[in-house]
């Protein structure tokens, strides 16, 4: 992500893209570290310009789908997706979705960043070994992350393009969505809450109920099961 946008702000051209072999210091959400070993994952980081940057919360819910169509393209997977932004298998995480937005009075610049755990020995991680998972581990397909690449660019386009054009993808979406359902915690910068996880709204929002019978309006947070 940090070279992308070293490349995006040194004028670099819509659609540039940014492969890593192994990551040390990637960044999901919040911040937090996305470990992967060499030639085991996609790495992926694109840069989009003008006309072509996503719209507002929805680019998540675009580019959710976009990643979950390559996967089950790729393998035979049954793909999930963790609101607001997981790529679940078998209840596990098998990659995770960050966009980031800039604007200037002259242009808007998005970095959309895509983590997918192709071949990667969850088990030797001690912080993966219980909550994530792989394409191979799931299908037994081996998929060289060359591959990947094409074909989550591939099916991002089409997912923003849609979006661009109109499109209400909410519902694919919502169907989509391991989350809805559950009773769930969500993390937040300003504290935690619980509660039964409803529906999303038309912005990609979580709607989540408390015990108290209040139904909050979430735009962000962290996601774990309701102990």
């Amino acid at each position: 992500m940090d070279i992308a946008w070293e490349l995006a702000e040194s004028s670099a051209a819509h659609g540039t893209a940014v492969l890593a072999d192994v990551q040390t210091q990637g960044r999901g959400r919040f911040s937090r570290r996305w470990v992967a070993d060499p030639s085991t994952s996609l790495l992926l980081s694109v840069i989009l310009r003008g006309e072509a940057v996503p719209l507002g919360p929805l680019s998540t819910v675009a580019v959710g789908l976009g990643v979950r169509a390559a996967v089950t393209h790729l393998a035979p997977i049954d793909c999930a997706l963790k609101w607001p932004n997981d790529v679940l298998a078998s209840g596990r995480k098998l990659g995770g979705i960050l966009v980031e937005l800039r604007t200037t009075e002259q242009e808007a610049t998005a970095v959309i960043g895509v983590g997918l755990n192709l071949s990667l020995d969850v088990a030797v991680h001690d912080l993966l070994r219980d909550t994530a998972t792989s394409v191979e581990r799931e299908s037994g397909v081996l998929v060289r992350p060359v591959d990947a690449a094409d074909a989550v660019l591939d099916a991002i386009d089409a997912a923003l393009e849609e979006l661009r054009g109109g499109a209400d993808l909410i519902p694919e979406w919502r169907a989509s969505l391991a989350t809805l359902g559950q009773h769930v915690t969500v993390h937040r910068r300003q504290g935690e809450i619980t509660g039964l996880a409803e529906d999303v709204d038309s912005d990609g929002h979580l709607l989540l109920r408390t015990r108290d019978g209040i139904l909050h309006v979430l735009a962000e947070g962290d996601v774990t099961l309701a102990g």
